[in-house]
């Protein structure tokens, strides 16, 4: 059974697993969230700046993390509200706490 939208399920799950695990969920709040689109699209929230964008390398900022993301063609969609769509050839990414 349903709780709601997915929204309202995913949150409630959330809630659920960091009450059993004892884990604050305003620690877990500052952790970007990325979903890609096979190899051609990603989009993540919680950034805060562009620091690098070319169409081979872009790097965003978030609160505690650099996104690297590297590949061809790459095309900045949108930027609204901290969220970011990126697309074009995405070869590779990484992620480095700052």
């Amino acid at each position: 059974m349903l709780l709601g939208g997915n929204k309202m399920r995913k949150r409630h799950i959330e809630e659920i697993i960091f009450d059993k695990f004892d884990i604050p969920l305003e620690g877990i709040a500052s952790i970007p969230n990325a979903q890609f689109v096979g190899d051609s699209q990603l989009s993540i929230d919680g950034c805060i700046g562009i620091k690098k964008y070319e169409s081979c390398e872009i790097i965003i900022r978030s609160k505690d993390f650099i996104l690297k993301i590297t590949g061809s063609s790459l095309n900045m969609m949108t930027f609204s509200n901290g969220r970011v769509t990126i697309r074009g050839y995405i070869s590779s990414y990484e992620i480095e706490r700052i």
